[in-house]
């Protein structure tokens, strides 16, 4: 059975996941490479995943592109986000455990990139970039307890610790916690003009997570 390969625009990028590979995905501004960069994506999926002794599914034929996405903008200039057929089916029961070290795995990364940093590191202001990498880290986090309050699993963005590493270690706990209820939930939201399922809120968190953990990386030889 051939991989299926979802592409959605966002923020001006094309991102082209692989959802039956969670956390699995290739970026490009154009919507054609980045299709074409899923197969090397794919290599080095399957390499992270026995890198952390992660289940590794098996390799599978090529490729097949299901859905492709543009993104919309609602009222007050809210841009509407892919919710692909493959985001609808709820979480099974045996996925839960899976996703947990998925998770461990994209969190281990993320905290192994930032070692070491000192504070100064942590808040040097960089040419062209949205934030340092400490606000980089505040939005990891706000962006993963976002996602949960968009099924209504969330908690008061008031009760967010400051500092990046409690901020991150707090929704990741909380994530956690509620990823039995997430397997519970066999509808969908819309929220925003937005549909929301647990398998998008997995989805998203996984690959957001990933995502900035590489922006993290081509940043540190500038705050070093």
């Amino acid at each position: 059975m051939a991989y299926l390969v979802c592409a959605e625009e966002m923020d001006g990028q094309w991102i082209a996941h692989v959802p039956d590979l969670p956390g699995c995905f290739a970026t490009n501004a154009d919507r054609e490479r980045a299709i074409s960069a899923v197969p090397r994506a794919i290599e080095q999926y399957l390499a992270w995943c026995e890198a952390h002794s992660l289940r590794v599914p098996p390799p599978s034929p090529p490729l097949v592109v299901g859905e492709v996405i543009r993104s919309w903008m609602y009222e007050d200039d809210y841009e509407v986000n892919a919710f692909f057929a493959s985001d609808r089916p709820p979480l099974e029961p045996e996925e839960v455990e899976e996703f947990r070290r998925l998770l461990g795995a994209t969190r281990s990364d993320l905290l192994e990139e930032i070692k070491g940093l000192d504070p100064s590191q942590f808040n040097k202001q960089i040419t062209g970039e949205r934030w340092p990498i400490d606000g980089v880290l505040k939005h990891v986090a706000n962006a993963e307890l976002w996602y949960m309050d968009r099924v209504g699993l969330g908690f008061p963005k008031a009760d967010l610790p400051d500092e990046p590493l409690a901020r991150l270690s707090k929704v990741r706990e909380h994530l956690l916690d509620q990823i039995p209820d997430l397997a519970r939930r066999i509808s969908a939201v819309t929220l925003s003009g937005e549909t929301w399922s647990a398998r998008k809120v997995i989805r998203r968190t996984l690959w957001h997570e990933r995502d900035h953990t590489l922006h993290i990386r081509k940043l540190l030889p500038r705050v070093r």
